[in-house]
């Protein structure tokens, strides 16, 4: 009875699936609530692809929190798609005149497009939709998907989300007409709650199982290893419990992380050799020093947001297989990527250091969600460790999201702040503060919708708690603020979430550069094609960074050092290296002058200059490129494009918008090269085409090419490493293509 015919296959689904599909089915938008193990993206992955099978022209969007599970959504719709390749699978925000598109973007990436086009979207897909809750990235979704409703009342939007409520309150803030919901917290695997402890004075471990009516002991056994170090007890825990089947293990920072995935390899004696290929590839794509290897070699891994997409997912692969055996992971797997393991460990509720950021419970009810897996466990252990002197005991009870407007809190919570940077301030508090963030983007959309003359019925809609006092203000100011700044609409309505006033300066700075005569210094070129780029890039970038940001001095140099090779696809090797000799120079500097201030002066105590920690650097790269080129640059660099723009064009110089190099969309992706993008959006990652690039005679192939190349690619004259060869391997057979031979 709940059987459906998928690709060829004849699948049964739970009643709730079967609930949900009938629901897609009917083409109104729908709410999907469940836990993690519970099918959702299946669903609405087959629904868009059948619905883009049956239909000739459409453009649709599937929303992902996080590049990884971007890049999962990815691979399984062109690998459902694989014989239909006029369909545009993709996930580069650039709109083409193919009849039928689907996106898979992030939020900040549809953005973009929304920008580049005003074509209708016809069905979105929004996957961990608790995150309309997400401060100012709640906010560009928010904004992302009124757009949709301005430009086409009809438009199809599902949401999903892991265990959540509230649905109806945040589509009244959308502003959309109607959603049913279809929602249930029973999951088709079960997790065993099981507290852990340490027998006072005795080597071993007890055992309490936490039921809804409270917890229950269960038992207790001796250990092998040594159980009385509180630090190290987590990683104790695991390797005493967890060694049969999968076990992820959490981390609360990509430091601590790195430190706990050491320990688990310090009590693992054997290496692995399933796990050389992933060694081979750390070595060669990534660094020789990488402290990754030794506990690969051990069938241990760490894992963050910030890694190279084709690290994290070479290591989730091994995990799945099973050659990697623990995984330590910060709150990167706690959304959407389809990661379950046998066993989970958790000792803290906390995040980032020490102890006074208290995760939402739900996250962690999430991530707990993680143990257990469909045809092979069917119970998944959560162990608890210490459980009962943590802070506070978030798992005692299910927790759901809650899903609310972030704009809406934070309009309503915050409304001194809000009217604070209305009136051209600064927000109180630290530029990286989350309340910070979200005043600025508030006061951006509100300042947005009062030069639409829209805002009064906005603030109605998504404010409705403010009194009638606040009201008048935050109208009143944001009309002020509206005429005050001369920026664009264009530019407002897409760079609204950072600071207008700051942008309106940037304007007003490069308009005087026309008058004296720099502009051309100030336009970007392709850095391939420019000797000094390293020096032209550390000009604009610290123009940005001042203008935005409020940064003096030469933080642009330092990022374009970085920036500039990613750009140009130079391989994180190569990016490695030089980032490890700039170090090296800065120590020998400073031991010198260390050197010359004792001479100088005898009773001068010279410092110790600690020696360079390649893992550090390694750490800093990662996250330089993630957080501040690909995340940061690439917003602030969409606005200076569009400013430049802008005054070029206002001064009678459009001839000279020609010059313009897009590096916005170049730093978000990491190459320069047309046949590089190509390989890109045919679902390669950034290390897989920059190697790909190397070999191949042409700069300039357009996606049908290299689909054309890929398919038809022999790999034995090159000597690539097998992690690669996988990945080309696997992108072939979504592309409906054979996998490579031997691979």
């Amino acid at each position: 009875l709940n059987t459906v015919h998928v690709h060829g296959q004849s699948i049964a689904l739970t009643d709730y699936q079967k609930t949900v599909w009938d629901s897609l089915k009917v083409g109104e938008s729908v709410a999907v609530s469940a836990p993690t193990s519970a099918g959702k993206s299946f669903l609405v992955i087959e629904h868009l692809c059948r619905r883009a099978l049956l239909e000739k022209s459409f453009i649709f969007v599937y929303i992902a929190p996080t590049r990884a599970l971007l890049a999962e959504v990815h691979m399984k719709i062109k690998e459902r798609l694989a014989s239909n390749p006029d369909i545009r699978v993709t996930d580069i925000p650039s709109y083409d005149d193919t009849p039928g598109q689907i996106f898979i973007l992030t939020q900040e990436r549809f953005q973009v497009l929304l920008s580049v086009t005003s074509a209708q979207v016809e069905l979105v897909i929004v996957d961990e939709a608790q995150n309309l809750s997400d401060g100012a990235r709640g906010m560009i979704l928010q904004n992302c998907v009124e757009q949709c409703f301005g430009r086409n009342e009809h438009t199809h939007v599902v949401m999903l989300a892991p265990g959540a409520e509230g649905f109806r309150a945040a589509v009244e803030s959308l502003g959309m007409p109607h959603i049913s919901e279809v929602s249930t917290t029973v999951s088709p695997v079960l997790q065993n709650r099981i507290v852990v402890s340490k027998t006072p004075s005795l080597n071993q471990l007890e055992f309490k199982l936490l039921t809804e009516h409270g917890s229950i002991p269960i038992g207790s056994m001796g250990c092998e290893r040594g159980m009385s170090t509180p630090e190290s007890r987590l990683a104790s825990v695991a390797l005493e419990l967890g060694s049969q089947g999968g076990s992820l293990v959490y981390a609360k920072t990509p430091t601590e992380a790195a430190k706990l995935a050491g320990s688990l390899a310090l009590g693992i004696s054997e290496d692995d050799k399933e796990n050389d290929a992933l060694v081979a590839f750390i070595k060669d794509h990534i660094h020789p020093e990488y402290h990754l290897i030794n506990m690969v070699r051990k069938g241990v891994a760490f894992h963050y947001g910030q890694m190279p997409a084709l690290l994290r997912e070479a290591i989730e692969n091994a995990f799945r297989k099973g050659s990697i055996k623990f995984l330590v992971c910060t709150t990167t797997l706690f959304q959407g990527i389809n990661l379950p393991a046998r066993n989970v460990f958790l000792n803290t509720p906390s995040r980032g250091r020490g102890e006074s950021q208290i995760l939402d419970p739900a996250l962690l009810w999430n991530f707990a969600g993680r143990a257990g897996r469909m045809t092979k466990d069917i119970v998944g252990n959560v162990f608890l460790v210490d459980y009962d002197s943590w802070s506070e005991q978030p798992m005692d009870k299910f927790s759901k999201f809650t899903i609310k407007s972030a704009l809406t809190e934070s309009i309503t919570q915050n409304v001194n702040d809000v009217l604070t940077v209305l009136s051209g301030s600064s927000a109180p508090g630290n530029p990286r503060d989350d309340s910070y963030r979200n005043a600025v983007a508030s006061a951006g959309m509100l300042i947005t919708k009062a030069r639409q003359d829209t805002i009064s019925d906005f603030l109605l809609r998504v404010a409705p708690d403010l009194d009638a006092f606040e009201y008048r203000q935050v109208r009143l100011l944001a009309n002020k603020a509206s005429e005050q700044i001369s920026l664009p609409e264009s530019v407002i309505s897409s760079s609204w979430m950072l600071n207008l006033f700051a942008l309106n300066n940037l304007m007003s700075f490069l308009s005087q550069s026309v008058k004296d005569g720099v502009i051309d210094e100030l336009i970007p070129k392709n850095p391939s094609d420019l000797r000094g780029s390293f020096g032209h890039y550390t000009r604009i970038f610290n123009i940005i960074f001042e203008y935005v940001k409020g940064y003096g001095g030469n933080y642009g140099g330092y990022v374009s050092r970085i920036a500039v090779r990613w750009m140009e696809g130079k391989p994180y090797p190569v990016i490695i290296r030089y980032e490890l000799k700039a170090k090296e120079g800065e120590i020998k500097m400073k031991r010198f002058n260390e050197k010359m201030l004792q001479l100088a002066n005898r009773s001068y105590k010279e410092k110790n200059i600690k020696p360079l920690n390649p893992n550090m650097v390694i750490k800093d790269t990662f996250d330089t490129i993630e957080d501040v080129v690909r995340f940061q640059l690439v917003q602030m660099g969409k606005a200076y494009i569009d400013i430049l723009t802008h005054v070029l064009i206002s001064n009678g110089l459009k001839q000279k918008v020609a010059e313009i190099f897009d590096f916005s969309m170049a730093l978000e992706l990491g190459v320069s090269t047309l046949t590089s993008r190509a390989f890109l959006e045919l679902g390669l990652s950034r290390i897989a085409a920059s190697v790909l690039q190397k070999e191949i005679p042409d700069s300039d192939w357009d996606v049908s090419r290299a689909r054309k190349a890929l398919l038809e690619f022999d790999h034995t004259p090159f000597k690539f490493s097998q992690v690669i060869l996988e990945e080309i391997s696997k992108v072939r057979v979504a592309l409906g293509g054979e996998k490579l031979a031997g691979v």
